[in-house]
């Protein structure tokens, strides 16, 4: 995918998909309120006698006094006793279930096993001895050209993958890292455009049969970025959030100091720096994602690095935020992942996939 993109894709962003699910809450909340309150004179006239008749009928080992009868009396008190926190304890324990997000997704924890891997391999040919890392995000944040920065090639490569300003990026392709051959990257698609839609992109490519997938975004964190960190907890596959395009950014600020130092740049990455935190950072924190994971680059000076790094010429003088960083954690990470990695059986009934 290149730089922009002329076709429509979803704009939602982070934050509205954050209001529209507190809203969504508030809602949950105001009619599980309302249906306590209406419920609350059955409840309360209805404990006793369910109370009575529930210790009266009880197996007899499980009898208090071994008469029915006294037992039944013992039953009723409690119910009257009881009765008038039944409203606040349904009330309460439908909170639980509208807010306990983490027992659902737990609940809900996706193995990979053999079948799942096939599907990898005959939809993307995904071979699954090397590793895989997988370049996503909307169109126009420039997922292919910080692609072709890890890789070290300049878009006039023969080998580089393309780049414009229409979405250049119609299916998955693959590319083997020149230094590093057992790693390959894949450019995605743009994610949420009507030909890939967001609800069907993370299973329609199998990206839970990924060892790393990073999400690059510009300004804003967008709805389908969060979703497909989302889906990616759930396979325990490691996400990198990368605000890309910092360069951009920085220029404007140097601009308007009218200085060109190297100190105006170290003002400028801070000031940045600053504001990512009072948006995208605080957008990862109310939907639970790994803040430590996100990371600002510019793709020109990435491409820059790896040069570098590769030819092995190095200055004193690199204008570098979170590049190297970004290298360092991704290979340590998708190292590390492999050696945790478990592959389920087929016959695994732990094994969940939905497809």
């Amino acid at each position: 995918m290149g730089n922009s993109s002329s076709s429509s894709f979803d704009t939602e962003t982070a934050n509205g998909l954050y209001f529209k699910e507190s809203a969504k809450r508030g809602l949950q909340v105001a009619k599980a309120a309302g249906t306590s309150i209406l419920l609350s004179p059955v409840i309360i006239l209805a404990l006793p006698f369910v109370g009575a008749y529930e210790f009266s009928t009880a197996l007899e080992e499980e009898m208090i006094t071994g008469y029915k009868v006294v037992d039944g009396m013992i039953g009723g008190l409690f119910g009257v006793i009881a009765s008038p926190i039944a409203p606040l304890y349904c009330f309460l324990t439908s909170m639980q279930e509208i807010f306990n997000t983490t027992s659902t997704a737990q609940q809900h924890r996706r193995h990979i096993n053999q079948s799942y891997l096939r599907k990898a391999y005959g939809m993307l040919r995904l071979d699954s001895n090397v590793y895989n890392v997988v370049v996503t995000g909307c169109p126009g944040t420039g997922k292919s050209s910080l692609l072709n920065a890890l890789l070290g090639y300049r878009s006039n490569h023969p080998k580089a993958a393309a780049i414009g300003e229409i979405e250049t990026t119609i299916e998955p392709k693959r590319y083997q890292h020149p230094a590093l051959p057992k790693l390959h990257l894949w450019d995605m698609p743009g994610i949420g455009t009507p030909r890939h839609p967001t609800n069907r992109f993370f299973d329609t490519y199998f990206l839970g049969a990924f060892d790393a997938i990073l999400v690059v975004f510009d300004d804003r964190l967008m709805a389908s970025d969060v979703e497909i960190a989302r889906k990616a907890k759930l396979y325990n596959v490691p996400v990198f959030f990368i605000k890309n395009k910092a360069d951009l950014a920085i220029e404007t600020k140097m601009q308007r100091m009218r200085k060109t130092t190297i100190q105006a740049w170290a003002i400028a990455v801070s000031e940045l720096t600053t504001e990512i935190k009072g948006s995208i950072y605080k957008s990862m924190q109310q939907f639970g994602l790994n803040t430590n994971q996100l990371y600002i680059v510019s793709s020109n000076n990435l491409l820059d690095f790896v040069i570098r790094l590769q030819s092995q010429r190095f200055t004193n003088n690199e204008k570098l935020i979170h590049e190297k960083l970004l290298i360092t954690n991704l290979l340590d990470t998708i190292a590390n992942q492999r050696d945790g990695r478990i592959i389920h059986s087929d016959s695994d009934t732990s094994s969940i996939i939905y497809l």
